[in-house]
């Protein structure tokens, strides 16, 4: 059995301490990764299009969140009837409700059958406006069947635009 000086004793209670900061400072690293909203770990097309379909929907409840919406969220999963998000929002004035689409597209377009159907699904379930929120892009018919509709349309762009 050897002796040990002070000074390896010391060195190697230093290593120890440095090693458990090192090990401290990871953890808390990986914490904050998992704990960033889908929000600020989500800014590029490219990551929009990645997420599943269920992420991109809580991607989008969290932006209408902060935009000062009452998000209700659909409790249904598999076919929801068309409607992935309810809100709401109220003022002294007036009560808002509002339907989201959410629709994550790889490469397909947002057709005019989608528009027509939030359309329907507005007086259905008497909402004062609907939503329609892509990954990707619009066709040129959707643009124009809500020119005077209380409909908005959000494509992957004007996404990144709002969360940023």
């Amino acid at each position: 059995m050897s002796n040990y000086s002070t000074l390896e004793i010391q060195s190697i209670a230093i290593l120890i301490i440095l090693f458990c900061y090192f090990i401290f400072q990871i953890r808390a690293f990986v914490k904050s990764l998992s704990t960033k909203s889908l929000l600020q770990r989500n800014r590029s097309i490219k990551k929009l299009k990645k997420l599943s379909w269920s992420d991109f929907e809580l991607l989008c409840m969290e932006l209408f969140e902060k935009e000062g919406w009452k998000v209700l969220g659909n409790e249904k999963k598999g076919a929801d009837g068309g409607v992935d998000i309810w809100m709401q929002k109220s003022s002294f004035r007036q009560k808002r409700s509002a339907i989201v689409q959410c629709k994550r597209y790889d490469d397909a377009l947002v057709t005019i059958k989608v528009i027509r159907e939030m359309y329907g699904l507005m007086y259905e379930y008497d909402v004062n406006e609907a939503y329609v929120v892509t990954s990707n892009r619009f066709t040129k018919e959707c643009y124009k069947f809500v020119e005077d509709k209380a409909m908005i349309l959000i494509d992957g762009e004007a996404l990144l635009k709002k969360i940023s």
